[in-house]
């Protein structure tokens, strides 16, 4: 006997419940279409509103009436306009700060004009960054001179944050490589390239590494040579973050 055949839907639902972050989908009138737990869970205190038909406009004026939006963002007002502009017309990835978490965000339109959003926690990371931050800014100038960019990146090895340091001489950009990989945001291939797989290998396996080497374009037709070491880093349970 044959199994029954999932509807699209459900099967679309089963998929983005595999998903570490947040997915919310929209459609064209802007209207919540479907979003998997990671998302629901990512803004608990509006759980109750994230039903089918629900417009994001709902969704942020009811994040705002709960007070929940950062005070350092201004009123809520311009607050919940500041997202919608985001929404509507996505230029790259951006961070949402609340009362609550820091989450980064990427959204797209489609051709249907149906909205995609995915939405990673980083408040672990930003925690980090600031800690890091105040260690760093107590550390004598020729110890800083040491490293160019400091760098973090989630469970999926994607960059969630690149400092670069007043003295650094990396020219591209860091905020190019948020949301990629490093053979992504270089243009490497660890499939194809022995010295690649094996950082791979090592970051899938929550290994420290120290001096792993490769070379890229510096967008300007020359190249730079890159040295870089990084560290595994866990919450207080013993959970990975990246």
């Amino acid at each position: 006997m044959s199994k029954k055949r999932q509807k699209p839907k459900t099967l679309l639902r089963d998929i983005l419940e595999t998903v570490n972050d947040g997915v919310v989908i929209f459609d064209a009138d802007d209207r919540l279409v479907l979003c998997n737990s990671r998302y629901e869970a990512l803004y608990a205190p509006v759980a109750a509103q994230l039903v089918p038909g629900v417009t994001c406009e709902e969704i942020c004026r009811a994040w705002g009436e709960k007070g929940l939006f950062d005070q350092k963002g201004g009123s809520v007002e311009a607050q919940v306009r500041s997202r919608l502009e985001k929404h509507r017309n996505p230029q790259g990835p951006f961070e949402l700060h609340t009362t609550e978490r820091s989450v980064r965000i990427f959204e797209r339109i489609t051709e249907d004009g149906y909205n995609i959003g995915t939405h990673t926690d980083i408040t672990a990371w930003k925690r980090m960054e600031r800690a890091f931050q105040e260690y760093e800014s107590r550390l004598p100038s020729t110890v800083r001179k040491t490293a160019d960019r400091y760098w973090t990146m989630d469970t999926e090895f994607r960059f969630t944050t690149l400092v670069d340091y007043p003295d650094s001489t990396i020219i591209a950009s860091p905020n190019s490589y948020i949301g990629f990989t490093r053979w992504e945001a270089v243009g490497a291939n660890p499939d194809s390239d022995d010295a690649w797989a094996k950082h791979r290998e090592d970051l899938l396996a929550h290994k420290p590494f120290e001096d792993f080497r490769y070379t890229s374009d510096d967008g300007f037709g020359g190249e730079y040579h890159m040295s870089v070491s990084g560290t595994p880093q866990y919450n207080r349970t013993g959970e990975f973050i990246g």
